[in-house]
């Protein structure tokens, strides 16, 4: 089992030089393996966007816990004047005793509340992804590989795509995991999609796209530096086992891109779950910004990292260990 992302294949370029003093049987061979090359190629890009659909799904179901604790630290001060909604603060205790907590007041089932959402969002997210991010290397690989500033680039078109097509999904996945407590005041499934219809599709400050430009802000780098880390990490572990190399390069990288955006991922959680009440004041990203940091100083730009660091690293191996798995087992043997 070799790693199989981002595997660049021979040019059509490269046969042209080779056959063009060749006679026309020869010539009529090499078209034809060139046409199979190409439905090679498209077939590859494909199964890279089914494959990571799965491992997306695979990976965020695995750390779904650590994800629903991250998003209601990050969100918790907005609801402090808006209990009546059935939302609450996470105080500033262990993971251990704030997923405990979740137990203790929704059970088991609530550590995995909003998952059936986050894979409906992370089978197109994820699969988009690596579909992208798969074609920029294997139909123009030159283009991506002359320095690290280029090698940024498949993983940036990725992630704006990713967020422009499977965004509502995001916003509804969060507003589910925010709520806590009792089925008591809480709100459907069908109560969040009637809400987020009756707010309008369209807008950044307002609407099912509220928090769109925080959104790309945030995924944009973060999947850019993702993708480029784990394919120079790659690289420089060839010789280790391929699974091990795979699960470490995915692992540090989550960490490294995760980390540098985390600040700009508060901003885009909160501006998520804003318009859910009357309890909760609806502000650009500029406003609730100056909020947090008038309010809770530089730290409320990292309320959440804890488990977060916790989580992204499992979270974005185990995505890069299934996804090389699956590409394996559809590889032509």
């Amino acid at each position: 089992l070799k790693p199989q992302f981002l595997k660049m294949p021979l040019r059509h370029g490269h046969r042209e030089s080779v056959g063009r003093d060749a006679g026309p049987v020869l010539q009529e061979v090499m078209r034809q393996d060139e046409v199979t090359c190409e439905e090679k190629d498209y077939r590859k890009v494909a199964s890279a966007m089914i494959s990571g659909g799965i491992a997306g799904c695979v990976a965020k179901t695995f750390t779904a816990p650590l994800a629903r604790l991250t998003i209601l630290e990050q969100t918790s001060t907005q609801f402090v004047v808006a209990k009546r909604l059935g939302f609450g603060q996470v105080g500033p205790s262990t993971i251990w005793s704030n997923l405990r907590n979740i137990v203790h007041h929704e059970g088991g089932a609530g550590l995995w509340r909003g998952n059936l959402l986050t894979c409906l969002h992370r089978f197109p997210y994820t699969g988009i992804n690596f579909c992208i991010v798969e074609s920029c290397y294997r139909f123009y690989p030159d283009a991506f590989t002359r320095s690290t500033a280029s090698s940024l680039i498949p993983g940036a078109i990725a992630g704006g795509v990713g967020v422009l097509v499977c965004y509502p999904l995001e916003v509804a996945r969060t507003r589910v995991m925010i709520h806590r407590g009792s089925t008591e005041g809480r709100s459907s499934l069908a109560e969040v999609f009637r809400r987020m219809r009756f707010e309008g599709f369209v807008g950044a400050s307002v609407g099912t796209y509220r928090g769109i430009d925080m959104a790309l802000a945030v995924t944009v780098p973060s999947l850019a530096i993702s993708f480029s880390v784990y394919r120079g990490l790659l690289d420089k572990m060839s010789d280790y086992p391929p699974l091990y190399a795979s699960f470490a390069a995915g692992g540090i990288s989550g960490l490294v891109g995760s980390t540098l955006t985390f600040p700009l991922d508060v901003l885009r959680r909160r501006l998520q779950v804003m318009g859910m009440g009357n309890g909760i004041e609806t502000r650009s990203w500029w406003r609730e910004a100056r909020h947090i940091w008038s309010n809770e100083g530089h730290l409320g730009f990292w309320r959440g990292l804890s488990p977060e660091l916790v989580k992204v690293f499992p979270t974005v191996a185990v995505t890069f260990v299934t996804f090389e798995w699956l590409q394996a087992q559809v590889r032509p043997r």
